[in-house]
């Protein structure tokens, strides 16, 4: 007779256990953080304030260091409450100024209750998807204050909503994700990612691109031999590569490289030639990991996955790293918790909302 028994399989960790040093960036704020060098050693980031994850008295602000991210200046808000503004992709252009944009899901998602209670999210439908959501924004003052919201429309998308980090190619043109609802039914699938552009510095855009269909948040890297990099999130919740020899208006096949549960991810080029992916972790232990690859992203190494954070509380709400690597070679990810992590249990006063900095060198990952 055949044993009676059930068997599954759990992930194990084997390697060394070390610690990385962390910096507060913001406490009780911080959602969706997004990281963009701004000097030699100084940095700005944008975030999501004024809210929980969802809510309509949400909008966006930034901070900035000065350090390498060691010490942050306190929140500016980039618009007024009670737009739930959210979703932000942030980046420099050539000119040095901050360029920023969002989703208003004001415009999308909120519904009239007529109680007297004012507006309720309820997602959004084909009316409401009739009204552009996507608004860009640039600052030339570190924050200080920004132009007034351009509304953008979106070529391909209904509801466009931006992520991660606004990359700048040699000539100056800025590329950034879009995804959401497609303009036209496409084989069942929910979401659809794009690559837009601008070529005056982030203050109009267009000229879109797909890159994939059934995935959305993606991230994207220049790399030197021309080549662009992409990982971008699917529908299920996981990371995948895609490549494009041609500016972003053509893509390769998806590859899969995390597994669900771990995303959205960002990418960075190293000092050494190596990309680093990092990502989300909605699987235990919660927080971010991150994977190496030494030919331009060809292939990860999943036989070394480093674990940059695993102390979050709870998997629903949390993550979103952001990464650079600084002049002096030493590497900040940002990521916000929703429901306390270490820091916040061993100091009290980070919080159990909160954006965090983790600091550390390329030699961390591959001792």
């Amino acid at each position: 007779m055949s044993p009676n028994y059930l068997r599954g399989y759990s992930d194990v960790f084997v390697g060394r256990r070390g610690r990385l040093a962390r910096y507060l960036v913001c406490a009780l704020e911080g959602y969706f953080p997004v990281l963009a060098q701004t000097g030699a050693n100084s940095l700005a980031v944008i975030y999501r304030t004024g809210a929980t994850h969802i809510g309509i008295a949400g909008t966006l602000a930034t901070s900035y260091s000065t350090d390498g991210g060691k010490s942050w200046a306190d929140s500016l808000r980039v618009t007024p409450r009670w737009n739930d503004d959210r979703n932000p992709a942030f980046g420099v252009n050539r000119q040095g100024e901050w360029v920023a944009a969002f989703w208003r899901a004001r415009l999308q998602s909120y519904r009239d209750e007529n109680t007297g209670n004012g507006l309720a999210y309820k997602g959004p439908d084909s009316e409401t998807l009739q009204t552009p959501a996507t608004f860009t924004a640039t600052s030339s003052t570190q924050g200080k204050s920004w132009t007034e919201p351009l509304v953008y429309r979106s070529e391909l998308l209904a509801l466009a909503s931006p992520y991660g980090r606004i990359i700048s190619l040699a000539d100056g043109m800025l590329l950034m994700c879009l995804y959401g609802t497609p303009r036209q039914a496409t084989g069942g699938v929910r979401d659809i990612t794009i690559l837009c552009r601008s070529s005056d510095g982030g203050h109009t855009w267009g000229n879109e691109s797909l890159v994939a269909n059934g995935y959305n948040e993606t991230s994207f890297l220049a790399l030197p031999d021309g080549k662009l990099l992409a990982a971008s999130r699917s529908e299920s919740g996981h990371i995948a590569i895609l490549e494009s020899l041609d500016n972003g208006h053509t893509w390769s096949t998806p590859r899969q490289v995390t597994r669900d549960g771990e995303h959205p991810a960002d990418l960075t080029l190293l000092q050494s030639g190596r990309v680093l992916l990092t990502f989300g972790r909605r699987i235990r232990p919660f927080g971010a990991g991150a994977l190496l690859s030494a030919d331009n992203g060809k292939t990860f190494d999943l036989e070394h996955e480093v674990l940059l954070a695993g102390d979050g509380v709870e998997n629903s709400d949390l993550g979103y790293p952001s990464t650079v690597q600084v002049d002096d070679g030493h590497i900040v990810t940002v990521l916000y918790y929703a429901a306390g992590s270490e820091m916040s249990q061993q100091f009290g006063g980070w919080g159990d909302v909160s954006c965090q900095a983790i600091h550390y060198r390329e030699e961390d990952l591959v001792r």
